[in-house]
């Protein structure tokens, strides 16, 4: 086939795709790295999104002219079939086109990112989850500074490039599941409820500025130079000036848990937790951040194998199906 022939088009979103299946869709690339096969023969390894989630995709053939077509971000019309490698669905592109702005054939708002839930609705339960718990003027008003800066993109940003709630509305998801663990467990161990709560909430939020989504998933000059940590920190610190006689104790605590919150150097955090609020906060962000890493695994995975592949991030492989 020509890379300009017209395969006509059917309306095939990736949730409903199956193994076998032949297509002939709209999708936007989200990613395209060009690789090598261990032959040495090179092949373009594509992440493809609509609305309703993301699917892998392999060019094998015309690499160089496809290359050349392909940049992360546009739309394409893709011809292909579905099958299936590591247990996962995949797109073995036979054909790609280019559209133009006066194509009709598809919606442009059917290949942007939702939220796989109601964001609004999660996002206004963590603010009254915040509301309800905090007594401190001081923190009331940091989280009304931060509501008001950073509550609309919240609703959007992803937790994570790859590894774990890695999609619209992660990172949200993330920060409310870490504040919810927090209730729970500093009255157990008697620690300051509310010095961890606010930790929880500014811990990632530098993730806003690390990376994009739109037009395409990339790291942003600033992220790629300081990294979230760094940004959250600059955050907090930004909107903790605008409140007058914030407590510098209270400061410098909350500077801790950011900090810290990668648990060692090695890991990217700055510094160690040196406090049992600091070292709570990181063991809860790493206990949900791997609860997720299980939870895509079991939703994307084959569930007629026994195991998964191995899992890079969980240094093993994962049991699939129920014994």
């Amino acid at each position: 086939m020509n890379l300009f022939d017209k395969p006509p088009v059917q309306t095939r979103f990736i949730d409903s795709l199956r193994n076998n299946d032949k297509v002939t869709c709209y999708y936007r690339v989200q990613e395209v790295v060009k690789k090598k096969t261990k032959n040495g023969d090179d092949f373009l390894d594509l992440t493809v999104m609509d609305k309703t989630g993301r699917m892998p995709a392999k060019i094998w053939n015309n690499v160089d002219e496809y290359s050349k077509l392909i940049h992360a971000g546009e739309i394409y019309k893709i011809s292909g079939e579905i099958r299936e490698y590591k247990g996962k669905k995949q797109i073995t592109v036979n054909h790609l086109q280019a559209t133009t702005a006066g194509d009709k054939e598809f919606n442009p708002a059917d290949y942007c990112e939702a939220p796989p839930f109601d964001s609004a609705a999660l996002q206004e339960r963590m603010f009254a989850l915040l509301a309800a718990n905090l007594t401190n003027p001081h923190l009331r008003q940091l989280v009304e500074f931060f509501k008001e800066d950073y509550g609309p993109s919240l609703q959007q940003a992803y937790g994570a490039q790859k590894i774990h709630h890695a999609f619209a509305g992660g990172l949200l998801q993330h920060t409310c599941s870490v504040l919810e663990m927090v209730l729970a467990l500093a009255p157990h161990y008697s620690l300051d409820k509310e010095l961890l709560l606010i930790g929880a909430l500014f811990h990632d939020i530098g993730k806003i500025s690390e990376f994009k989504t739109q037009p395409a998933l990339e790291t942003t000059l600033e992220g790629g130079l300081l990294g979230h940590v760094i940004i959250s920190l600059t955050i907090f610190l930004n909107l903790k000036n605008r409140i007058a006689d914030f407590p510098p104790a209270l400061a410098t605590h909350i500077e801790h848990l950011i900090v810290s919150h990668h648990g060692e150097k090695e890991y990217g955090a700055p510094e160690v937790p040196k406090t049992p609020e600091a070292y709570l906060l990181h063991i809860l962000d790493l206990l949900d951040s791997r609860m997720n890493i299980f939870c895509e695994q079991l939703k994307n995975g084959d569930g007629q194998k026994l195991f998964s592949e191995f899992n890079q991030a969980l240094g093993t492989r994962i049991l699939l199906a129920k014994q």
